[in-house]
Formats: C-alpha cells, sequence, structure tokens
C-alpha cells in the first residue's frame, strides 16, 4: 500500500502550476512594457511594489514547479545513494536560486 507521499507531490505539483499560470500574465505584462525603455525600465518595472511582487510570485513558483520535475527524474531513473545525493543536491540548488532571485529583486525594489 502506498504512504501517500505521490498524492501529496501531485498536488503541488498542480498547484505551482497553477500560480505559475495565474502570474505569468502579470510578469509578461510587465517584461513587455519595460522591455522598449532597457534596462532602466525593467528596473523601473521590478523597482514598483506591483512589479517586484508579481516577479517574486512568479519566480517563486517556476522554480519550485522546476525542482518537483527534477525530482520525479531522480526518483524515476535512480536509486540508493545516488537518489538520495540527487534529491538533496537537486533541494540545495533550487534553494540557493530561488536565494537569489529573492536578493536581487529586493534590492531592485528597495533601491538598495
Amino acid at each position: 500500500m502506498a504512504s501517500g507521499n505521490g498524492t501529496g507531490h501531485h498536488r503541488l505539483h498542480s498547484v505551482t502550476g497553477t500560480v505559475m499560470i495565474l502570474t505569468m500574465p502579470l510578469a509578461l505584462y510587465g517584461l513587455i512594457k519595460a522591455a522598449p525603455k532597457g534596462a532602466e525600465g525593467f528596473a523601473a518595472w521590478i523597482g514598483s511594489p506591483f512589479g517586484a511582487i508579481s516577479l517574486l510570485v512568479f519566480l517563486t513558483a517556476a522554480l519550485w514547479y522546476c525542482k518537483l520535475e527534477f525530482d520525479e527524474v531522480v526518483l524515476d531513473y535512480t536509486d540508493g545513494g545516488m537518489r538520495k545525493f540527487g534529491l538533496t543536491a537537486n533541494r540545495i540548488v533550487a534553494a540557493l536560486a530561488w536565494l537569489g532571485a529573492v536578493y536581487a529583486i529586493i534590492r531592485f525594489w528597495l533601491g538598495a
């Protein structure tokens, strides 16, 4: 009998995918609107509360979704010590990527 881990993983995967779909138009709208002004437009968009929060929510969902996808690859194609290493490495890389994105967005938002 299954322990239920797959159900939780599937639900989390569905939630992150839904959040990505819902916030992608906000992120794309901001990027398209900022593109004609170049780097200054992009910095101004991320510097606004709407731009920073929408991009932060989208990137959080996207990175989490990608982490879950790669977890599935590791679980399907490895076992033993390699599986544990792959899952741990994936968790660390995803966390570092998220921390880097959050740091950059907050720096732009706060103007530091």
